[in-house]
């Protein structure tokens, strides 16, 4: 049983990093593409992560996951904004804002 839920979880990791590849399409800019493969791929890895402690069901991998999954989170909202300044410096400027931004 455990192993069939393993399996619907890990198809369920697949569906939403599916997903996300056709929002990358879908959006025109550098920076909400950024935003969907960072917002995602957390997402998908949490729940790929989890269908494997379940099919293992053993305390070490459980505790080298948790520390994989603290790392990502960690680290997938760095890379992001590393990326995103670069792309600013080098290619592109942000977009430019309306009134309604500029009131805020």
């Amino acid at each position: 049983m455990i192993e069939y839920i393993s399996g619907i979880l890990i198809i369920l990791s697949a569906l939403i990093v599916l997903v996300a590849s056709i929002g990358i399409v879908r959006f025109n800019n550098l920076y909400g593409r950024m935003h969907v493969v960072t917002k995602v791929s957390s997402f998908a890895v949490l729940i790929l992560l989890i269908a494997l402690n379940l099919y293992s069901l053993n305390i070490v991998v459980l505790l080298k996951t948790v520390v994989i999954f603290h790392v990502l989170i960690f680290l997938s909202p760095i890379a992001a904004h590393v990326t995103a300044k670069v792309a600013q410096w080098l290619y592109s400027e942000l977009p430019k804002s309306d009134k309604k931004t500029k009131e805020l």
